[in-house]
């Protein structure tokens, strides 16, 4: 079998339309040792395209420090079958106020349930820190049509 030849625009919509379904991804950062850390957490895109992703984080979590030491991170995002994979690579900073991160409020809340964190009922929870990660690359794959090594392109 060929494999499929993806442009940028298509590798994005595919990449986007994956992540808006599936919603929690792997997000994985780095500690001051350098050793990664991954964890499941939901992620939305924040406006058109792929080129920021949004996402909450309870306050006080380890992954807010490793954040600050090392803003590098990596998003693994799968449909339930594994056939299509994005790996997003970028950048991530904690926003000014949770209400930045207002877009992804009401996306976010049935995730977040998932995780015990319900607690999204006041506007300005003190208990949610808003995350955006600008990303710099991505990476795509679809095994099950014959694209098994991912796509790559450099965003921004």
């Amino acid at each position: 079998m060929t494999r499929p030849e993806l442009t940028r625009q298509e590798v994005t919509e595919a990449a986007r339309r994956l992540i808006e379904q599936r919603i929690v991804g792997v997000l994985t950062t780095v500690d001051q040792d350098r050793c990664p850390h991954s964890r499941w957490m939901a992620g939305v895109p924040d406006g058109e395209g792929l080129t920021n992703l949004l996402s909450l984080s309870a306050r006080g979590a380890p992954k807010l420090d490793q954040i600050d030491q090392n803003p590098n991170v990596c998003w693994l995002f799968s449909d339930e079958r594994d056939d299509e994979v994005v790996t997003l690579q970028g950048t991530m900073r904690r926003l000014e106020t949770p209400n930045m991160a207002e877009p992804v409020w009401q996306k976010l809340g049935e995730a977040a349930k998932q995780y015990a964190m319900n607690l999204l009922s006041e506007p300005e929870n003190l208990w949610f820190e808003g995350l955006e990660t600008t990303i710099t690359q991505i990476a795509y794959m679809n095994p099950a049509k014959g694209l098994t090594h991912a796509v790559v392109y450099p965003v921004g």
